[in-house]
């Protein structure tokens, strides 16, 4: 195939158009900038702001509940709560850096006081709805970790 100079030309002149086409854009877009540029050099009239307001949380004390003291019964069981957060702490530990052998022990040692905690306070979902909820959740942990172990799932 041969190229002749005419046809070179109409492809000149559509590469011209596309051109002028892409530099419209970028000339509209510098206007744009500038503009904005301009706009924020001008000092402008500071307009008279005024700041949101603030209320004092501690004006309204009115309206809180009073808070039932702890009695000894749920002091005894906060505390076991607590040994039990505890020894999750340590079991995570264990099973991190030592052993799966004392890993599972600390596990098991975790499901017998849980299971001590549930026997020493059997009225707890009456008395306390709220950490009777918490006792089981940490029965539901127990009981998910040895399962896991069963499984195979830390081999």
């Amino acid at each position: 195939m041969k190229i002749r100079p005419d046809q070179i030309e109409g492809v000149r002149q559509e590469q011209q158009k596309q051109a002028n086409r892409v530099k419209q854009p970028q000339q509209a877009f510098g206007d744009l900038l500038n503009d904005e540029v301009s706009k924020a050099s001008t000092p402008q009239q500071s307009q008279g702001v005024v700041p949101p307001l603030m209320v004092n949380p501690l004006l309204q004390t009115q309206a809180t509940e009073k808070v039932d003291a702890v009695g000894e019964y749920e002091q005894g069981a906060i505390n076991q709560m607590e040994g039990l957060l505890d020894k999750w702490d340590d079991y995570a530990d264990k099973l991190g850096s030592a052993g799966l052998k004392e890993a599972y022990g600390a596990l098991e040692d975790i499901s017998g006081e849980v299971s001590r905690l549930k026997e020493q306070y059997p009225d707890m979902a009456e008395r306390n709805p709220g950490l009777s909820e918490v006792v089981n959740d940490l029965d539901a942990m127990a009981a998910a970790e040895k399962f896991k172990f069963n499984r195979g799932d830390y081999i």
